[in-house]
């Protein structure tokens, strides 16, 4: 039976002991070598930012290297991208920058931080090498965004008509069909091409679904409001055919179209609006009745009678659409003596004075009269500072160039004529177009209770009935005060 032999035992493991402390003792006495013997000038060998190498340089040195890379890249840094065949041509160089200047900072820290750390970092060095990639900067994310647009390749998107077709009165489409160039990638890969130099190659634009921006150009090119038939001023006033409304929820279908899977068929609800007047129905009514008439007595002198004359010459034969408003400074122009008016009696700040185009305002009166008894919108009156010799307080309209214009609106859904005649000392009026209703209109003038020794103040009511005398309703047009 072999005998344990604690004193042996016990020298042998004090001599492993020793040796590992001894190893120990020399490695570290060798790594602290390592750490006092670096190299606090230059950056450590195998070292390079952005594939270029510049190990052993001083930070300066570095810098400088780094600037030139910085500087070539950016001249180089006009691209060519293609997508759907067509290429385009994008410089980046003014919306990026290489940082090279805390590059080699980044650079030349590995290696001279801490003591401690200093031999470690000149281990890796000899045996993995120091590679850093210090990607370019975007300086202007803005202005990298205007260089693509420059570029006319956001113009690329899916044309909207090439996406969706009509059929039995359902707007069809199919999910994921519209793309368009992907910018977010791009300005990624663009940035990326910088980094590696990859400045000769075509960079394939990616791209991305356009569905939603796509579906909104759809319903603009679809969506058409209706419209009555009516007349066409730029070509004689000649028959202009009826439009039928074309519309979709445009929210219930971006909805239905997210929902639906790539490649599969959207089919969307069209809304039909058909018009109330047709063209043929227009023609068979166009100013056929006689809406209104009003007249006036012209007197005074010879300038007057010519003022008058001229203002209702411009005036006949106005047209209106419907919707459409007269205005009559803008028809009868400016008064002066190149446009054929005379000086004649008029009346400024409540005094007599003579004026071009003195007595037009019974033109305008006489139309404003007119289109009361015609129910027409009255969209701007003034009343003069006296009461007119021609017509009754509340049933003029004064105008004056520029300050004061009468205005009125065609309110019917048919076109409306002017009919002005100055004849045999009266002026007549009369508004042609198409009766739609019953209506009868009554125009009542109220001196109202504040009127005084010094002024008249009137109100004008017009009450509209329908045939049987039954009364519709009760509208004040106007309230006007006059100097006695």
């Amino acid at each position: 039976m072999k005998e344990n032999n604690p004193g042996k035992t016990g020298a042998v493991l004090m001599k492993h002991f020793a040796a590992i402390l001894i190893t120990g003792l020399l490695a570290a006495g060798g790594y602290t070598a390592l750490c006092a013997t670096a190299d606090m000038k230059h950056i450590l060998p195998n070292t390079a930012v952005n594939d270029i190498d510049i190990g052993g340089m001083t930070l300066e040195e570095a810098i400088a290297v780094l600037k030139e890379d910085a500087q070539i890249r950016k001249k180089a840094s006009g691209f060519t991208v293609s997508y759907k065949d067509n290429e385009y041509k994008i410089d980046v160089s003014n919306a990026l920058t290489l940082d090279y200047e805390n590059a080699a900072r980044e650079a030349f820290h590995i290696g001279h931080s801490g003591f401690i750390t200093r031999g470690a970092a000149r281990l890796k060095a000899y045996f993995a090498g120091n590679h850093i990639e210090h990607p370019p900067v975007t300086e202007d994310s803005e202005a990298l965004h205007e260089q693509i647009k420059a570029s006319g390749l956001l113009s690329a998107a899916t044309p909207a008509k090439d996406t969706y077709k009509i059929e039995n009165e359902k707007l069809i489409l199919t999910a994921g069909a519209a793309k368009k160039p992907d910018t977010d990638k791009l300005s990624k890969e663009l940035l990326s091409a910088v980094q590696t130099r990859s400045f000769g190659q075509v960079i394939s634009c990616p791209s991305a679904s356009n569905d939603t921006a796509n579906l909104e150009q759809v319903y603009r090119e679809v969506y058409t409001p209706p419209a009555n038939a009516t007349l066409d001023p730029g070509k004689d006033y000649a028959i202009k055919e009826a439009v039928t409304g074309v519309d979709f929820n445009l929210e219930n279908a971006k909805k239905l179209l997210a929902e639906t899977k790539k490649g599969e068929i959207v089919k969307i609800d069209l809304i039909y609006t058909y018009p109330q007047i047709d063209a043929q129905n227009l023609k068979e009514h166009l100013f056929i009745d006689d809406l209104s008439s009003y007249t006036t007595i012209v007197t005074g002198r010879s300038n007057r009678l010519t003022n008058v004359k001229l203002a209702a010459e411009k005036c006949d034969g106005q047209i209106l659409l419907s919707g459409e408003e007269f205005s009559f400074n803008n028809t009868v122009g400016e008064q002066n003596a190149k446009n054929g008016f005379k000086t004649a009696g008029a009346t400024l700040n409540g005094k007599p004075v003579q004026a071009y185009g003195g007595g037009i305002c019974q033109v305008s009166s006489t139309i404003f009269a007119a289109a009361l008894y015609a129910n027409l919108e009255i969209v701007e009156r003034w009343e003069h500072d006296y009461v007119s010799s021609y017509i009754d307080a509340g049933m003029d309209a004064a105008v004056a160039w520029n300050e004061l214009d009468f205005r009125i609106a065609n309110n019917t859904l048919y076109p409306l004529i002017l009919d002005v005649d100055d004849e045999d000392g009266y002026l007549t009026v009369t508004i042609r177009g198409t009766k739609t209703d019953d209506a009868v209109v009554d125009i009542q003038t109220e001196t109202l209770d504040s009127s005084s020794e010094d002024h008249l103040e009137v109100a004008t009511y017009r009450n509209v009935y329908t045939g049987d005398k039954s009364q519709l309703f009760t509208q004040q047009i106007a309230r006007s005060r006059y100097m006695r």
